[in-house]
This record gives structure tokens, C-alpha cells and sequence, in this order.
């Protein structure tokens, strides 16, 4: 008999036919990220028109890894293949090491064969007999398991005080879908332009919402009936992910952040999720800073950006004085005009 390690693994572009078991895949494989979601590949599609290669490696007919991959297409930045843009995860999830490499070699011959001149992976794990990857990156996970009561428990007095100081000053906060998405993108717009970063076209996040359904949902907080803060919360297995949140610069007295995470948090512990995910940042930033002070522990992200011929790309790097003044330029246009520029700047930028 002819052992299941003996037996050659094929790898292939995966096409509509391969969305089941691909998501099947998602679902069983322990290191599926929320990335790997073939639902991606048409958000990305629909908001920005970037083309999809998603590679699939099946032995014996059983799918034993995946590789999303987008080609980026940038007039002045040049071509990559990234996995995943947009998002802190995605990269190879393949169920050994030597098949994780095979997808990823398959990647670079792509490359090599396209105008794409790097391959950038984000990965929840460092791969061996890889290049350096870029560290300087974290998520920020809440571990939701000692619910409500032991996470408010938990928290440092000052942070209570915030929430409860958010409350008597009048905020309040409500929960939706698509259909609050237009108020929570009226506020992104403006703290987008106040951190001199072009903003995602709201069309991003309608594509996202019709995609993921019921997975995604929208947290607005309120004075009265204007909206003053918001968050987007994804769904992926047993953890509640918070890759977008803003809140107008002139609220923050009123700690409406405050509220509106803890109304996030007692929400998601009573719907029996196991962890919060804040998101990126770097060590020791102020948005660090904030998601370590409810709990929240540091996981190491790490970024590899690799060229065609199995060595290392160009480092991506946006602290340089170059892009600090860019930054800056940004900050002083009028809301209106980043609205309107920011997405179609946005659409080539895959951090």
C-alpha cells in the first residue's frame, strides 16, 4: 500500500469550481487566518479591480494547503503579488512545512513570469529557510474566555472611569450592517486625513458587507443623533477581529473609543467568542498603547516581502522622511479632496 507521504502533491490555480473545498479548508486548517477567506477575492475585485491568482495544493484529492495571492498593479510603485493586501494576515496555510514551500515556490515562478516584482506575505507564523521578514508589526488579542465580568475586573481603574465618563457625557452606541456603514465612513474619512493616510474607498467596505453577510458588523457611537465614532467588526471562527475603528478628534474628552470597544467586548462575550482581536500596531504606539490597556496581548506578526529569484525584496518601509512629509502634505487638505483622492491612491497601497 502506497503511504500518504509518498504521494506526489499537486499544486494548480484555484478557480470558482475550488471555492468549496478551499473554504472547507479555511474552516479545518488551524492555522487559517481571516485572509484566507475566498470571500476576499471579490471584495478586492468589485472595490478595486485587482485580479486574483489563489493557488491550491490537493494530495490525493485532499486539499492540504492554499496561497491567496492579488496582483497589485501600481503605475508608480511597480507590480506585487500580495498576500494578503489590505489586512494583518494571509500568506501561505499549508499542513507541513515542505508543502508551504511548494506553494510559495509556485508564487515566485508566477513572478518571475509576470511583471511582479515581489511577493509580499503576511504570515500569524515565521517560516523557516526564509528571508528576514519585517517584525516590527504586532496584533493585539483580548482573551475573551473569563467574560465580562472578569475582562471589566481586569481593567485598570482609569479605563473603567473612561467608560463610565463616555456614558454620563451622553454617548451611546448602536449595532448594524450596510445599512450604517455611510455614518461610520463619514468619520473614517476625516480621521483617515487627521493621521495623513489615504483612505479606503467606501466602496471597499460595501463589497466587504455584501461579501461577508452576517459575519461583519458595524458598532456606531453617538451623541444624540450624531455619529461621532465607529468600528467594523469581522467574524472569523472563535474570534471577533477590529480591523477599522475611528472616532473625531474633538470627541475624545468625551472617551467615546472607550465605550464604544467595551459595548464591542460585552457583546461578543455573551455571543461566547474566545478572542478580541484589535488589530495592528507597532510597539510602543499610542494605538498600542490604548489596546494593551484593556488586556490585550501582543502576537507577532511577521511580513516577508520576497523577490521572484528566492531572494529578498526591498524592504517596505512608510516611517522614512519621505513618506513622513507626504504624510504630513496629507494632513492639511481639505477633507473633501482626500475623499475623493484618497481611494484611488489607496487601491495600490497593499499595507
Amino acid at each position: 500500500m502506497q503511504r500518504v507521504e509518498d504521494v506526489a502533491v499537486s499544486i494548480s490555480r484555484a478557480g470558482e469550481e475550488d471555492e468549496s473545498d478551499w473554504s472547507q479548508y479555511v474552516l479545518r486548517a488551524p492555522a487559517a487566518a481571516l485572509g484566507h477567506e475566498w470571500k476576499w477575492r471579490a471584495v478586492i475585485r468589485q472595490a478595486y479591480g485587482h485580479a486574483s491568482t489563489y493557488l491550491i495544493a490537493r494530495q490525493s484529492g485532499i486539499v492540504r494547503g492554499i496561497l491567496p495571492l492579488v496582483v497589485v498593479k501600481s503605475p508608480m510603485l511597480g507590480s506585487v503579488l500580495a498576500s494578503m493586501p489590505f489586512l494583518d494576515y494571509g500568506g501561505v496555510c499549508a499542513d507541513d512545512r515542505e508543502i508551504a514551500h511548494r506553494l510559495i515556490d509556485e508564487a515566485r515562478r508566477l513572478s518571475g513570469m509576470s511583471t511582479s516584482t515581489a511577493i509580499e506575505l503576511r504570515q500569524g507564523a515565521e517560516i523557516s529557510d526564509l528571508p528576514e521578514p519585517r517584525r516590527d508589526k504586532v496584533t493585539m488579542v483580548l482573551d475573551l474566555s473569563g467574560g465580562e465580568a472578569g475582562i471589566w475586573k481586569g481593567l485598570p481603574a482609569k479605563v473603567r472611569n473612561q467608560v463610565r465618563k463616555a456614558e454620563k457625557s451622553g454617548l451611546s452606541t448602536v449595532v448594524g450592517g450596510p445599512e450604517l456603514l455611510a455614518d461610520f465612513y463619514r468619520v473614517f474619512v476625516v480621521n483617515m486625513r487627521d493621521l495623513g493616510s489615504p483612505v479606503h474607498g467606501l466602496s471597499f467596505f460595501t463589497s466587504m458587507a455584501q461579501e461577508f453577510g452576517s459575519q461583519l458588523r458595524v458598532r456606531l457611537v453617538r451623541e444624540g443623533g450624531k455619529t461621532v465614532g465607529g468600528l467594523i467588526g469581522l467574524c472569523f471562527k472563535d474570534t471577533v477581529l477590529v480591523p477599522w475603528a475611528s472616532a473625531l478628534r474633538e470627541y475624545f474628552p468625551k472617551c467615546p473609543n472607550n465605550l464604544l470597544y467595551w459595548h464591542e467586548i460585552q457583546d461578543r462575550c455573551a455571543q461566547g467568542f474566545k478572542q478580541f482581536d484589535f488589530g495592528r500596531s507597532s510597539v510602543g504606539s499610542g494605538t498600542y498603547d490604548f489596546k494593551r490597556q484593556w488586556g490585550a496581548q501582543p502576537v507577532p506578526l511577521f511580513w516577508y516581502l520576497l523577490s521572484a529569484d528566492a531572494g529578498s525584496g526591498n524592504t517596505i518601509d512608510g516611517t522614512g522622511l519621505k513618506y513622513r512629509l507626504l504624510r504630513g502634505a496629507w494632513r492639511r487638505l481639505p477633507v473633501g479632496l482626500t475623499a475623493a483622492l484618497g481611494p484611488r491612491i489607496r487601491k495600490y497601497l497593499t499595507n
